[in-house]
Protein backbone atom coordinates (compact mmCIF):
# COMPACT_ATOMS: atom_id res chain seq x y z
CA UNK A 1 0.00 0.00 0.00
CA UNK A 2 1.18 3.10 -0.97
CA UNK A 3 2.24 6.34 1.25
CA UNK A 4 -0.59 7.86 0.03
CA UNK A 5 -3.19 5.52 0.53
CA UNK A 6 -2.12 4.91 3.91
CA UNK A 7 -1.93 8.91 5.18
CA UNK A 8 -5.74 8.79 3.57
CA UNK A 9 -6.71 5.48 6.27
CA UNK A 10 -5.08 7.43 8.99
CA UNK A 11 -6.99 10.63 8.15
CA UNK A 12 -10.37 9.36 7.70
CA UNK A 13 -10.44 6.54 10.84
CA UNK A 14 -9.21 9.34 12.76
CA UNK A 15 -12.27 11.28 11.54
CA UNK A 16 -14.47 8.59 12.01
CA UNK A 17 -13.14 7.21 15.52
CA UNK A 18 -13.56 10.92 16.92
CA UNK A 19 -17.13 11.23 15.28
CA UNK A 20 -18.45 7.82 17.12
CA UNK A 21 -16.97 9.12 20.55
CA UNK A 22 -18.47 12.92 19.70
CA UNK A 23 -22.01 10.95 19.45
CA UNK A 24 -21.29 8.87 22.60
CA UNK A 25 -20.85 5.76 21.13
CA UNK A 26 -17.12 4.76 22.66
CA UNK A 27 -13.95 3.33 20.80
CA UNK A 28 -15.07 2.21 17.40
CA UNK A 29 -12.74 -1.05 17.22
CA UNK A 30 -13.29 -1.11 13.84
CA UNK A 31 -11.43 2.31 12.96
CA UNK A 32 -9.30 2.88 15.94
CA UNK A 33 -7.66 -0.88 14.18
CA UNK A 34 -7.70 0.68 10.89
CA UNK A 35 -5.85 3.76 12.07
CA UNK A 36 -3.28 1.81 14.46
CA UNK A 37 -2.21 -0.17 11.59
CA UNK A 38 -1.74 2.57 9.33
CA UNK A 39 -0.28 4.78 11.92
CA UNK A 40 2.46 1.76 12.86
CA UNK A 41 3.51 1.41 8.56
CA UNK A 42 3.71 5.11 8.48
CA UNK A 43 5.55 5.74 11.90
CA UNK A 44 7.93 2.73 10.56
CA UNK A 45 8.38 5.29 7.16
CA UNK A 46 8.52 8.26 8.66
CA UNK A 47 11.11 7.50 11.85
CA UNK A 48 14.44 8.43 9.87
CA UNK A 49 12.50 11.01 8.03
CA UNK A 50 13.38 14.83 9.03
CA UNK A 51 9.70 16.50 8.35
CA UNK A 52 6.67 14.56 8.21
CA UNK A 53 4.10 15.03 4.94
CA UNK A 54 1.76 17.99 5.62
CA UNK A 55 -1.26 16.45 4.81
CA UNK A 56 -1.15 14.00 7.56
CA UNK A 57 0.37 16.46 10.50
CA UNK A 58 -3.68 17.74 11.56
CA UNK A 59 -4.30 13.74 12.56
CA UNK A 60 -1.28 13.18 14.55
CA UNK A 61 -1.22 16.54 16.25
CA UNK A 62 -4.79 15.98 17.68
CA UNK A 63 -5.41 12.62 18.39
CA UNK A 64 -3.59 12.13 21.76
CA UNK A 65 -5.10 15.26 22.78
CA UNK A 66 -8.51 14.43 21.74
CA UNK A 67 -8.63 10.99 22.72
CA UNK A 68 -7.54 12.20 26.34
CA UNK A 69 -10.34 14.36 26.43
CA UNK A 70 -13.00 11.75 25.35
CA UNK A 71 -11.91 9.65 28.65
CA UNK A 72 -12.89 11.74 30.69
CA UNK A 73 -16.45 12.18 29.47
CA UNK A 74 -17.22 8.25 29.53
CA UNK A 75 -16.63 5.64 32.64
CA UNK A 76 -14.96 2.93 34.13
CA UNK A 77 -13.80 0.44 31.48
CA UNK A 78 -14.62 2.21 28.16
CA UNK A 79 -13.04 5.34 29.69
CA UNK A 80 -9.78 3.29 30.28
CA UNK A 81 -9.98 1.40 26.43
CA UNK A 82 -10.06 5.11 25.47
CA UNK A 83 -6.80 6.13 27.77
CA UNK A 84 -5.43 3.18 26.68
CA UNK A 85 -5.64 3.21 23.14
CA UNK A 86 -4.50 7.64 23.38
CA UNK A 87 -1.27 5.73 25.08
CA UNK A 88 -0.91 3.26 22.27
CA UNK A 89 -0.79 6.08 19.37
CA UNK A 90 1.31 8.46 21.76
CA UNK A 91 3.97 5.29 21.78
CA UNK A 92 3.54 5.56 17.65
CA UNK A 93 4.09 9.16 17.61
CA UNK A 94 7.36 9.44 19.23
CA UNK A 95 8.27 6.92 17.13
CA UNK A 96 7.57 8.74 13.85
CA UNK A 97 8.87 12.07 15.52
CA UNK A 98 11.95 10.47 16.53
CA UNK A 99 15.14 12.59 15.68
CA UNK A 100 16.17 15.92 15.30
CA UNK A 101 13.96 16.95 12.69
CA UNK A 102 15.61 20.06 11.81
CA UNK A 103 14.39 22.53 9.09
CA UNK A 104 15.81 23.44 5.83
CA UNK A 105 17.12 27.43 5.86
CA UNK A 106 14.46 28.93 4.85
CA UNK A 107 12.34 27.30 7.17
CA UNK A 108 14.61 27.92 10.17
CA UNK A 109 14.69 31.68 9.31
CA UNK A 110 10.87 31.49 9.42
CA UNK A 111 10.83 29.47 12.49
CA UNK A 112 13.47 31.41 14.30
CA UNK A 113 11.58 34.30 16.71
CA UNK A 114 8.88 31.24 17.29
CA UNK A 115 11.64 29.14 18.92
CA UNK A 116 13.48 32.16 20.64
CA UNK A 117 10.36 33.28 22.32
CA UNK A 118 9.44 29.87 22.97
CA UNK A 119 12.91 28.90 24.47
CA UNK A 120 12.88 32.25 26.64
CA UNK A 121 12.92 31.60 30.59
CA UNK A 122 14.07 28.31 30.60
CA UNK A 123 11.26 27.15 27.98
CA UNK A 124 7.98 27.96 27.87
CA UNK A 125 6.19 24.80 27.75
CA UNK A 126 9.03 23.01 30.34
CA UNK A 127 7.64 25.49 32.79
CA UNK A 128 3.82 24.90 32.72
CA UNK A 129 4.71 21.27 33.21
CA UNK A 130 6.86 21.91 35.88
CA UNK A 131 3.68 23.40 37.39
CA UNK A 132 5.44 27.25 37.68
CA UNK A 133 2.47 28.61 35.42
CA UNK A 134 2.11 30.08 32.32
CA UNK A 135 4.18 33.52 31.65
CA UNK A 136 1.15 35.72 30.24
CA UNK A 137 3.87 38.28 28.56
CA UNK A 138 5.88 35.01 27.30
CA UNK A 139 2.72 34.20 25.82
CA UNK A 140 1.70 37.11 23.62
CA UNK A 141 5.43 37.23 22.15
CA UNK A 142 4.87 33.65 21.20
CA UNK A 143 1.17 33.83 20.31
CA UNK A 144 1.83 37.25 18.21
CA UNK A 145 4.90 35.32 15.95
CA UNK A 146 3.07 32.01 15.76
CA UNK A 147 0.07 34.62 13.94
CA UNK A 148 2.84 35.67 11.77
CA UNK A 149 4.28 32.68 10.47
CA UNK A 150 1.31 29.89 10.48
CA UNK A 151 0.14 30.40 7.01
CA UNK A 152 3.60 30.06 5.56
CA UNK A 153 4.22 27.04 8.04
CA UNK A 154 0.91 25.36 6.41
CA UNK A 155 1.94 26.05 2.89
CA UNK A 156 5.11 23.81 3.12
CA UNK A 157 4.55 20.32 1.82
CA UNK A 158 6.44 18.68 4.17
CA UNK A 159 6.58 20.40 8.00
CA UNK A 160 10.20 19.39 9.83
CA UNK A 161 9.52 17.27 13.17
CA UNK A 162 10.87 20.16 15.15
CA UNK A 163 8.11 22.15 14.14
CA UNK A 164 5.26 19.19 14.27
CA UNK A 165 6.20 18.82 17.99
CA UNK A 166 5.87 22.47 18.79
CA UNK A 167 2.41 22.39 17.15
CA UNK A 168 2.24 19.38 19.28
CA UNK A 169 2.42 21.37 22.35
CA UNK A 170 0.17 24.13 21.74
CA UNK A 171 -2.55 21.53 20.96
CA UNK A 172 -2.24 19.57 24.50
CA UNK A 173 -2.60 22.82 26.24
CA UNK A 174 -5.65 21.87 27.46
CA UNK A 175 -4.18 19.07 29.31
CA UNK A 176 -2.08 21.50 30.78
CA UNK A 177 -5.38 23.03 32.47
CA UNK A 178 -6.20 19.68 34.14
CA UNK A 179 -3.03 19.04 35.47
CA UNK A 180 -3.42 22.35 36.76
CA UNK A 181 -6.84 22.09 38.06
CA UNK A 182 -6.34 18.57 39.57
CA UNK A 183 -3.04 17.80 40.79
CA UNK A 184 -1.30 21.33 40.95
CA UNK A 185 -4.95 22.75 42.48
CA UNK A 186 -4.22 25.99 40.54
CA UNK A 187 -7.74 26.47 39.35
CA UNK A 188 -6.78 30.90 38.54
CA UNK A 189 -3.64 29.32 36.65
CA UNK A 190 -5.07 26.96 34.85
CA UNK A 191 -8.10 29.37 33.34
CA UNK A 192 -5.26 31.55 31.95
CA UNK A 193 -4.17 28.33 30.42
CA UNK A 194 -7.46 28.12 29.18
CA UNK A 195 -7.96 30.94 27.67
CA UNK A 196 -4.23 30.86 26.03
CA UNK A 197 -5.07 27.23 24.87
CA UNK A 198 -8.54 29.03 23.27
CA UNK A 199 -6.59 31.21 20.95
CA UNK A 200 -4.25 29.09 19.78
CA UNK A 201 -6.39 26.38 19.20
CA UNK A 202 -8.79 28.82 17.08
CA UNK A 203 -5.57 29.20 14.92
CA UNK A 204 -4.11 26.22 14.39
CA UNK A 205 -7.61 23.80 14.56
CA UNK A 206 -9.18 26.89 12.58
Amino acid sequence: MTQLSLMQILIESETELLVELRMGNGLDKEQYGKFINAFTELAGLWEKENSLPNKAVQSIMEIYAELCQFSFNYSDEESKRIRDAAQQINILREQCLSGSGKPDHNQAETIRGLIQYIDENNGFFVQMEQGKGMDEEQFERIFQELEKVFSEITSWQAIPKSVVKILIAFYEMDLLVIKYEEEFEMQEEADKIYDAYERVFELIAG
